[in-house]
């Protein structure tokens, strides 16, 4: 099937460098449009698969619009400007734009630039896939369904294993759950944005028993307010090439950070309790939710800590007021969930016969998290990242 590009005009140059090139990568519906609006309008309205546009001739209210069309749309982005300049190029990936040109276009250098968008987009065919663990209200067990989540995931032994994240502002507790004392936090990779790949990942993220590997937060509380939509983005992509599955412990604040990850997550599971203020910061959810673009699919409503009976108010209840059926629920098993903690082992470690490790194992069979489901056939990304590649080039032409 032939590709499909849009070039803002004069974001390609005057020469016929960038045609050239699109054509010999099979781009055969390339249009030329006057603006950056017109090109995100033909986005929103038929899939692209490339979008150039002259990052130097934007206006913050047009690269913001161009960040909500990205986010949305599977669509990589290429930028231009006749200089390199570092913030420009900043500017540019907090947009979602994934590579930057010098004009005019090299053919050798814009060739490599394609040649990378399209094997990044047949590497995302057989990419991992992201479960994002998120509530609007503390307290409701959010750590502890991802930590355990993850770690049934693992469990089904997927080939290219399971990772957690803490996403949360501070250290987060991941590694309380897991009894880690990590040689490395989020910290180092936030430090290094312009690096990460396959190999800086896995050094920094800890493994452990039965093939889950964790990210834990960080305990430096100047970095409690970096994790915004770029660093992110960067982490849970590189998380998404390298892992069949991985887990995203996100925090209740909806900062930048927690949207981006929500954005990149293939499914959300939207973790309640049958309380009054729990359900009504789920109905909030839900709501922001569609509000975001998200399909009812992506969000899935796991009721936790759930008993038959003696509850004020039921599953049913809870159905009615939500208008959306229960995706999960998870037993009311506090003693062995406490005692899981107090040891700092997954609940399955602890006791893989009780109801709340069987439930883990269960959901996990229902996520697709079983060997033969788990199997993939994509590969890895590796070598330098796109970041890397554009500071590298632009210092070498400056």
């Amino acid at each position: 099937m032939a590709r499909r590009a849009i070039i803002v005009s004069g974001a390609a140059g005057s020469d016929s460098t960038a045609a050239d090139v699109l054509r010999h990568f099979e781009f055969a519906g390339t249009i030329e449009v006057p603006t950056v609006e017109e090109a995100l309008t033909q986005v929103q309205r038929e899939h692209a698969d490339l979008l150039i546009v002259p990052v130097a001739a934007m206006q913050p209210a047009q690269l913001a619009a161009l960040e909500r069309t990205l986010r949305r749309a599977a669509t990589f982005a290429i930028g231009t400007a006749p200089q390199s300049d570092p913030d420009l190029i900043l500017r540019a990936m907090r947009s979602g734009i994934q590579e930057f040109q010098l004009l005019p276009l090299v053919p050798e250098e814009f060739s490599a630039v394609v040649e990378r968008i399209v094997l990044r987009g047949q590497a995302d065919n057989g990419a991992g896939t992201v479960i994002a663990v998120y509530s609007g209200k503390g307290g409701v067990g959010v750590t502890t369904v991802a930590v355990n989540l993850a770690h049934a995931l693992a469990n089904g032994k997927p080939e290219d294993g399971v990772a957690v994240a803490d996403l949360v502002a501070g250290s987060g507790d991941v590694r309380v759950h897991l009894n880690l004392t990590p040689a490395y936090d989020r910290s180092d990779l936030l430090h290094k944005l312009d690096r990460i790949d396959s190999e800086l990942l896995r050094s920094t993220l800890t493994e452990t028993e039965g093939g889950l590997w964790a990210l834990p937060g960080t305990d430096a509380a100047e970095l409690n307010g970096v994790l915004d939509s770029l660093s992110t983005a960067a982490i849970v992509d590189q998380m998404k090439q390298d892992f069949s599955f991985s887990v995203l412990d996100c925090e209740h604040h909806l900062g930048e950070g927690t949207v981006a990850a929500l954005e990149a997550a293939d499914r959300i599971l939207v973790l309640t309790d049958l309380s009054v203020a729990a359900l009504r910061s789920t109905q909030r959810t839900l709501l922001l939710g569609r509000r975001l673009g998200f399909d009812d699919e992506k969000l899935s409503v796991v009721v936790n800590r759930h008993q038959s009976g003696g509850e004020v108010l039921s599953a049913v209840d809870a159905q009615e007021a939500l208008k959306r059926e229960i995706f999960w629920k998870f037993p009311n098993d506090y003693k062995t969930a406490s005692a899981a903690l107090t040891k700092g082992v997954p609940i399955a470690r602890h006791d893989a016969g009780s109801k709340l490790a069987v439930s883990y194992r269960q959901l996990a069979e229902k996520l697709g998290g079983v060997p033969a489901a788990a199997s993939r056939n994509g590969k890895r990304s590796s070598g330098r990242t796109a970041i890397a590649s554009w500071f590298s080039r632009t210092r070498k032409r400056s």
